[in-house]
């Protein structure tokens, strides 16, 4: 082969790589980007849940708190009326 049809060879074998190349590195870029912001999301997600599960501790605790206020408000309630029933009679 002639200098002159390696040279078109050559000069057709870089545009077709050029044409391949750019767009594929531009959309690594993009999906590198993507990849990063759902990596951002996850880390804010699992922040709200690590709160959301803190509060429902909470809750839990609360929850116990007020079964034993309800059970002391029972346990009153069953007191004033024996206290009742010994005042009236």
């Amino acid at each position: 082969m002639s200098k002159d049809v390696m040279d078109k060879v050559w000069k057709v074998f870089t545009v077709v790589l050029g044409v391949v190349v750019v767009p594929l590195a531009g959309w690594v870029w993009n999906t590198n980007i993507m990849v990063h912001e759902i990596t951002n999301d996850l880390g804010d997600a699992e922040k709200t849940i690590e709160s959301l599960e803190n509060k429902v501790k909470e809750a839990d605790g609360n929850t116990k708190a007020i079964i034993s206020i309800e059970k002391d408000i029972e346990y009153m309630k069953t007191t004033l009326e024996r206290i009742e029933r010994f005042v009236t009679q």
